[in-house]
């Protein structure tokens, strides 16, 4: 009996620990049978092959044996343990499948870039995965400090330079600052005046985040002797002394940006505010009238104007000195005033706006009393009674009941003539449509039936066929709109297919047909809203897929074609505004960024001009004329080595362009004889 007591109690302490301990075995053996599979996935290459799809299979069965939290998140956090046990092939593997299925990408590049880094992988590897990253979050501060560390180690100090600039403008946090100082002051040796003048304005940039106010103005200035061209650094100096107060710096500094820029409106805006704040009013006028002479519609050059007179001159000559600027003979109505003071209140001036309406008050009761003194006077009696009454009593509490109630009256009967209002306004807007539309429809009519007369009649009576049919389905209504649309009446053919779409309000094929008459109307963006709606009811659209295509690279000329006259002009940041707003929208067109390069060129921001290059060649390999114009840049700042790579690979290429082969041969085979 004793001994099986004792037996028992072993047994029981026994059982006890292998409750205790089997847990953590169980999950360290389930996580390394996991890590198996998913290892067997990463050898794999073909995924469509039956031996991927029957291990994913089995991934999936032990997934859900096993009840192992498998979500993005988790899986995102269990690549970790594995780059930390390195267990690589399965990380990767992981990586990617996240990737597919579009969570955190930015994250998950970097995880692979990481990765590269670990297994020795080619610098050349670990930069195309970081720039993924930055692809999808350029805000990612790790990702930029990376780059730059691969670049100057390689020696590309242009290219680390950059990333690192970038990284000090995003960055407020001081440790990164500093470690970024460091660099820049013990670990990098400029190869040139440009390299210098780079490393300088990011100190400058440190230096003002950090409180340092005068070492950032040293550091600019340092800068700005090295590269005196460089306008977009003039900016940042301009902008530093106008914040610091130094209005005569900034001044001088601005002048000597506009000089390169004529037609720079936020810098004449700014110069002009600085010349108010001095006094110089004069000045300050000239400098409004400039910029309304180019943009009539600037309304901070407008209210400039309005507050150097505010104090001196009527509501009517402000309002006259203003508009004489683009109509000599102008003469301010009192509509006119009236609407300065609406746009006084836009611009958050309300006592401004309250004296032009007073002023217009006063006119007008000036106006009448006139009226009144040449209006014959009558006699009347002097009523003693209420001469003598006092005020204050005859107020009672029912009179003030009826006031109040009178107010509310009032306010409701605001209230109600504002809502008609907006419907007569939103009413007016219908008829002119409809006015619009009839317009377009008879032009278009006209036109078809001038064209061939004999062909628009045959199209007539099909449409009344189809126009005689009752009820109409979604089919009927979309027949008649295609016919219209044979017979040369767009915007015929868009009412019935707004009519089909009632009926039938997910039918991809109607939207892509709007798509279509959009496009033959010019109306591009309109056109593309319609083909994403058609796409985004059936991805298998393949004709609203191929059109939203061509449509995007028509919208893309415009976009070029738009920035390109402004570069022609000078106006840099215009043409760069334009271009930021492209590569938003199109973040995959080379086309953008080579534009673009071309605007930083002229800028002298050469750096920021071969990192946009390259992205362009990494997008589209073949863009020949992206190699000739990096290694026109890199020519222009000393890099004699990289431009003779940039200029070998636009010759391999065999671009069309048989002068600009010419050139570049020479170039090659002069450079070729140095470096080879």
């Amino acid at each position: 009996m004793y001994f099986k007591k004792i037996r028992k109690t072993i047994l029981t302490i026994f059982i006890l620990q292998l409750a205790l301990i089997s847990p953590s075995y169980s999950y360290a053996q389930k996580t390394d049978e996991l890590d198996v599979i998913r290892t067997e996935l990463s050898y794999i290459k073909d995924k469509n092959s039956p031996q991927y799809i029957k291990t994913k299979q089995k991934l999936q069965k032990f997934i859900t044996q096993n009840k192992i939290d498998y979500s993005q998140n988790a899986r995102l956090e269990d690549v970790l343990r594995l780059i930390s046990q390195q267990k690589y092939n399965c990380a990767v593997w992981e990586l990617n499948d996240l990737i597919e299925e579009g969570y955190k990408l930015s994250t998950c590049y970097e995880l692979l870039g990481d990765i590269a880094y670990k297994t020795a992988q080619p610098p050349k590897k670990l930069a195309y995965y970081y720039k993924l990253s930055l692809e999808n979050d350029n805000d990612n501060q790790s990702v930029l400090f990376k780059l730059a560390k691969i670049y100057l180690k390689e020696n590309k100090n242009i290219l680390g330079i950059e990333y690192l600039k970038d990284l000090a403008i995003k960055t407020n946090d001081s440790n990164i600052l500093m470690t970024i100082e460091k660099m820049v002051q013990n670990n990098i040796t400029p190869k040139n005046k440009y390299e210098a003048n780079n490393l300088y304005e990011i100190l400058g940039i440190i230096y003002l985040k950090t409180g340092k106010t005068q070492d950032s103005l040293n550091a600019y200035n340092k800068a700005i002797i090295l590269n005196p061209d460089d306008i977009y650094l003039k900016y940042q100096l301009g902008d530093l002394y106008y914040n610091l107060n130094c209005s005569n710096d900034a001044i001088e500094v601005y002048d000597s940006i506009l000089k390169e820029n004529i037609n720079d409106s936020q810098i004449r805006l700014t110069k002009a505010e600085l010349l108010l704040k001095k006094g110089n009013l004069l000045a300050a006028n000239k400098e409004y009238v400039s910029i309304l002479e180019d943009y009539p519609n600037s309304a901070a050059a407008k209210y400039g104007i309005y507050k150097i007179y505010e104090r001196k001159l009527s509501p009517e000559k402000i309002v006259t000195k203003i508009n004489t600027i683009e109509n000599k003979n102008y003469t301010p109505t009192k509509a006119d005033i009236l609407a300065f003071a609406t746009f006084l209140e836009q611009m958050n001036d309300i006592e401004g706006a309250k004296n032009f309406r007073n002023y217009i008050s006063e006119i007008e009761k000036q106006n009448l009393i006139s009226q009144k003194q040449d209006e014959p006077k009558k006699q009347t009696k002097p009523n003693t009674t209420v001469q003598k009454q006092d005020k204050k009593q005859t107020i009672n509490k029912e009179k003030q009941s009826q006031i109040a109630a009178k107010k509310k009256q009032e306010e409701l009967k605001k209230q109600q003539e504002q809502k008609l209002k907006k419907e007569e306004q939103k009413r007016q807007q219908e008829i002119k449509q409809n006015e619009y539309e009839q317009k377009a429809i008879a032009a278009e009519r006209q036109k078809a039936i001038n064209k061939d007369p004999k062909k628009y009649q045959e199209y007539k009576k099909i449409i009344d066929k189809y126009l005689a049919q009752n009820p109409k389905d979604t089919a009927v209504y979309c027949a008649i709109a295609n016919t219209y649309r044979q017979m040369g009446e767009p915007t015929s053919a868009l009412k019935y297919y707004k009519t089909a779409l009632k009926q039938d309000p997910t039918n991809s094929d109607i939207y892509y047909n709007m798509g279509l008459v959009y496009l033959e109307l010019n109306s591009l963006e309109t056109a593309k809203a319609n083909l994403i709606k058609a796409i985004n009811l059936n991805k298998e659209n393949t004709k609203a897929l191929t059109l939203l295509s061509f449509v995007n690279q028509k919208i893309i000329t415009g976009i070029l074609n738009n920035a390109y006259s402004k570069f022609e002009s000078k106006k840099y940041l215009e043409a760069l505004k334009i271009l930021d707003d492209g590569i938003k929208y199109y973040p995959k067109n080379a086309q953008i960024y080579y534009y673009r390069a071309l605007v930083y060129n002229a800028m002298d921001r050469n750096a920021a001009s071969i990192i946009d290059l390259q992205k362009a060649i990494d997008i589209d390999p073949s863009y020949y004329m992206a190699y000739y114009q990096l290694g026109k840049t890199y020519e222009k700042i000393g890099d004699e080595r990289s431009a003779l790579i940039a200029w070998e690979r636009f010759l391999s290429i065999e671009p069309d362009e048989k002068e600009l082969i010419q050139e570049i041969q020479k170039k090659v085979i002069s450079l070729g004889e140095k470096y080879y």
